[in-house]
């Protein structure tokens, strides 16, 4: 028995701000929507059991480089790469 009812597709439409104004498309959206909950449900049939949960699908590990002090750039290396510079500083657009 379907579980999505035209009454559900029609809360939903109306939480998403969709206009469903037939009652043809509110039967065509509970076809769809039904049709993609079962698709869903074939997850309930995998043996998880014995399956680890997990954060991520790949083993991701950070890779961290050790916080050493260095000598800082100079004020002409920091501005070299920068399209616009003013009286030694980055020129940007007013924002306002």
């Amino acid at each position: 028995m379907s579980e999505i009812t035209t009454d559900v597709v029609k809360h939903v439409a109306n939480l998403a701000r969709i206009d469903v104004q037939s009652e043809e498309k509110a039967e065509e959206f509970t076809k769809e929507l039904d049709a993609i909950v079962d698709y869903a449900k074939q997850l309930d049939e995998l043996p998880l059991s014995e399956t680890e949960p997990m954060f991520h699908a790949l083993d991701l590990t950070n890779v961290m480089r050790e916080d050493e002090a260095s000598e800082p750039l100079s004020q002409d290396e920091a501005l070299s790469n920068s399209k616009s510079t003013e009286d030694g500083q980055f020129k940007v657009p007013k924002m306002l």
